[in-house]
């Protein structure tokens, strides 16, 4: 079986960098192309006929892959810095099948290697689906930015691209010429403004079907899909799918895998790391179809995908701690440091929570939530042993110099304590309005809601529930980790 969220390797033992990438049948192979940004290269691919072991193919485009223009103005570099050998980088290729002239077409994200300002998509082919691939260049489809894309091709041959575009604000649908190598037409705009990115596109019953992602840079957000029955036409309004971070992945394909007269949904997705790129690794999760217009996606630590056999490890094996996000995309995290006195608190630095970007390998974002027996919790760092505390209101008024009795004008530190039993390290989850897996952290001992800086900087600090301005202050998701013990 599979483990999700773990590093996998091919069947040298070499780990799989196919990162954004996408999966296409041929013969009694799964070919997945994927991003590989080591040295030269560009576009790695692999292959498998069980959808388990993994077999490299070779890097099918690199720096020095050939070039070959075609019939539209495309600039031709790879290499987008000859003085130091920068090359472009590449993001979420995807390769779609062209039977008329038994070719293989590659679409993907073009960026000059050192920011995201040219925003265009790139093509490329080979005869063959796993050979060295000619570089036909780069461009803005219709003069519009493009950036995270997928390639969907329908039941009648008919090719489709769909990206990112206005700096990720809309979702644009093009349809592809005849020879799958330029493209024909924009056809839709999608959820202006609704900032989607990492599109993947099924389609199931005659009902298609539209994953894809919040733009958070390389962290986790909730996923969501939509559906239409035409594909060109209307689609829904946006749903839900999975958690608030779509169990720590982001979406980048959808398989169908077709067996004994049935198909099943794959969900292919990447768990990024923001500390350190070529350590993101995969998952592969089941859909589900509860009927023809929803899906549900749920998370299993394993999967035997073509056996559809799933499982869950023990609670130990996993860690047994959870992450706590803040909806400005911060995670609670004890601060590391030394253990010199801090003449504001009397207490060393390691007594301090922060809150900062996700780090997976970070043990100080790993919490343990241990229920009372009253439905309040204490929450427990993993790394020091230490508690989430914070001062009561009276404990407040005595070490404050303001003359206000107000709330709203203390400032009340947060900080982690040795176990003390007191009521100040006793906190209420507070499920929102919307049911949605988030929820205010409220101190049992003052009834406060603990809140992120205005500013975002990952200062914590108590305050008053705010019902709206606030809401982003105060909310936070408690994910579970997602898989086997990191």
């Amino acid at each position: 079986m599979l483990y999700n969220g773990t590093q996998w390797r091919d069947t040298s033992g070499q780990p799989i960098h196919a990162h954004g990438g996408g999966l296409l049948q041929s013969g009694d192979y799964y070919y997945w192309f994927g991003e590989n940004r080591q040295g030269r290269k560009r576009v790695s691919c692999y292959r498998s006929n069980n959808l388990k072991d993994w077999e490299f193919r070779g890097d099918v485009l690199t720096l020095d892959s050939p070039h070959r223009p075609i019939d539209v103005r495309t600039a031709p570099e790879l290499v987008t810095d000859a003085a130091t050998g920068r090359g472009a980088n590449i993001e979420r290729p995807k390769v779609i099948y062209h039977a008329p002239a038994n070719r293989y077409v590659m679409w993907m994200h073009w960026e000059n290697g050192s920011d995201y300002s040219a925003a265009r998509c790139a093509v490329a082919s080979c005869d063959t689906v796993d050979g060295e691939y000619t570089y036909h260049g780069s461009f803005n489809p219709c003069g519009f930015m493009s950036r995270d894309c997928t390639l969907f091709v329908d039941d009648d041959g008919t090719a489709y691209f769909i990206s990112a575009a206005r700096e990720n604000a809309d979702l644009h649908m093009y349809r592809l010429s005849d020879d799958y190598l330029s493209i024909d037409e924009h056809v839709r705009t999608l959820w202006p403004g609704q900032y989607r990115e990492a599109p993947a596109v099924m389609k199931r019953n005659g009902v298609y079907f539209m994953v894809s992602s919040g733009c958070t840079g390389w962290e986790p957000n909730q996923g969501k899909y939509a559906y239409s029955d035409n594909l060109t036409g209307n689609w829904s309004q946006l749903y839900d799918l999975g958690g608030p971070t779509t169990y720590d992945t982001q979406p980048t394909f959808i398989l169908p895998v077709s067996r004994e007269g049935e198909t099943r949904y794959l969900y292919v997705g990447d768990r990024w790391d923001p500390s350190d790129y070529h350590s993101s690794s995969y998952v592969f999760l089941p859909l589900r179809f509860p009927d023809d217009k929803s899906m549900k996606l749920e998370w299993t630590d394993a999967v035997s995908v073509l056996s559809e056999e799933t499982s869950n490890v023990p609670s130990s094996e996993r860690g047994g701690f959870s992450r706590i996000l803040n909806r400005s995309h911060r995670y609670l995290a004890a601060v590391s440091g030394d253990d010199s006195e801090s003449p504001a608190v009397g207490e060393s630095q390691a007594d301090t929570v922060t809150a900062g970007k996700l780090a997976y390998g970070s043990a100080a974002q790993h919490w343990i939530i241990e229920n009372l027996e009253d439905g309040a919790v204490q929450i427990r760092n993993k790394h020091n042993g230490k508690y989430l505390d914070a001062d009561d209101v009276a404990e407040a008024e005595t070490d404050s110099d303001s003359d206000s009795d107000s709330d709203a004008d203390m400032c009340l530190t947060v900080r982690l304590r040795e176990a003390s039993g007191r009521s100040t390290q006793q906190w209420t989850l507070v499920d929102d309005a919307e049911h949605s897996g988030w929820c205010s952290i409220l101190h049992r001992a003052t009834g406060l809601a603990l809140t992120i800086n205005r500013d975002y900087d990952g200062a914590l600090h108590l305050m008053p529930l705010a019902s709206h301005e606030l809401r982003r202050s105060q909310g936070f998701a408690v994910t579970p980790h997602y898989g086997v013990r990191v």
